[in-house]
């Protein structure tokens, strides 16, 4: 092979490193508009990388299918290489620095149900940023590929409850962070239920159920599961609307006790009592053993364990 046969992405000399920040950007956000502000480049510059990576890899990387944009076998290969070369770059360059909250400008993502944010969270985003103003929490709901956002980085932290189990997720770092017990909640003026519920009653009660969402190895839902015997009438994304639906409604719902009392004055709720004892919970906080040294997320889990250990606001 002739050095003019060498295909672009052999020939080293010619290989702009700089454009490996807009090929993970790409990677991550499978859109030109959104990994453009990810990176903060405008579109145009976003294309026009693009395109050139298109030429280093000799692979279009992106293409379209329908409306959206997905990316190809070949791009699918280079999404954990790339992410790993940018993480152990920045760990690089970060080897000798001090955090220091006081100056830090650094984003954390964290993944947290409304739940989490609400009895925990909520409480402890004012300390944190007192002491770090300049920087910045992003928190997103969990998805399916929850395990995966850890295993990737894309998440700094993952609050997941142990009544949720996942034998793969068991294999980070964690630390518990408080315990909880779930309650069965109906409007406060609900005349249905005037005895201690059985789980067979609770099976067939009408009843607003959380969307949701398989893993990677069936997650198990001990809740859902003493309720699998009849549908749910509505199914709603949070525990926080679920308490909506029903203070409007008939139905019930389970949902964690510490959510419940903050809730219960505000939307006139009241707890039905159970016959049976439902699943208790651990709060859980889990991340990438990369991240376990790191003057950053050190500071970061230690504020979170001190706000669980405050107990609930």
């Amino acid at each position: 092979m002739t050095g003019e046969d060498k295909p672009a992405s052999q020939d080293w000399s010619r290989l702009d490193l700089n454009l490996f920040i807009p090929l993970n950007a790409l990677l991550i956000e499978r859109n030109v508009t959104k990994a453009a502000e990810r990176i903060f480049v405008t579109q145009p510059a976003m294309s026009a990388a693009l395109a050139k990576l298109r030429r280093v890899f000799d692979d279009p990387l992106l293409v379209r299918d329908g409306r959206e944009l997905v990316l190809t076998p070949f791009a699918e290969s280079l999404r954990q290489p790339v992410q790993e070369m940018m993480l152990s770059a920045r760990d690089m360059v970060n080897a000798n620095r001090q955090f220091d909250p006081a100056v830090s400008k650094r984003t954390f993502t964290v993944i947290a149900s409304d739940y989490t944010t609400t009895v925990l969270l909520g409480p402890l985003l004012p300390r944190l940023l007192a002491e770090a103003p300049s920087v910045r929490i992003k928190i997103a709901p969990p998805g399916p590929d929850y395990v995966d956002a850890v295993r990737s980085m894309r998440c700094d932290l993952l609050f997941w409850p142990s009544y949720l189990l996942n034998s793969e997720l068991d294999r980070f770092p964690r630390a518990p962070l408080f315990t909880d017990e779930f309650v069965l909640a109906a409007a406060r003026d609900s005349t249905s239920f005037d005895h201690p519920l059985s789980a067979a009653e609770l099976a067939t009660t009408p009843r607003v159920r959380l969307t949701p969402f398989t893993s990677q190895d069936n997650t198990i839902d001990l809740v859902a599961a003493l309720e699998s015997a009849a549908p749910p009438v509505v199914t709603v994304g949070s525990f926080t609307l679920a308490l909506e639906v029903v203070s409007r409604s008939h139905l019930v719902t389970t949902v964690q006790r510490r959510l419940f009392e903050l809730k219960r004055e505000a939307l006139g709720l009241r707890e039905v009592e159970m016959a049976t004892t439902l699943p208790e919970l651990t709060m859980t906080m889990y991340w990438h053993p990369r991240t376990g040294r790191s003057p950053a997320h050190q500071w970061l889990r230690s504020r979170v364990r001190a706000a669980a250990a405050l107990g609930p606001s």
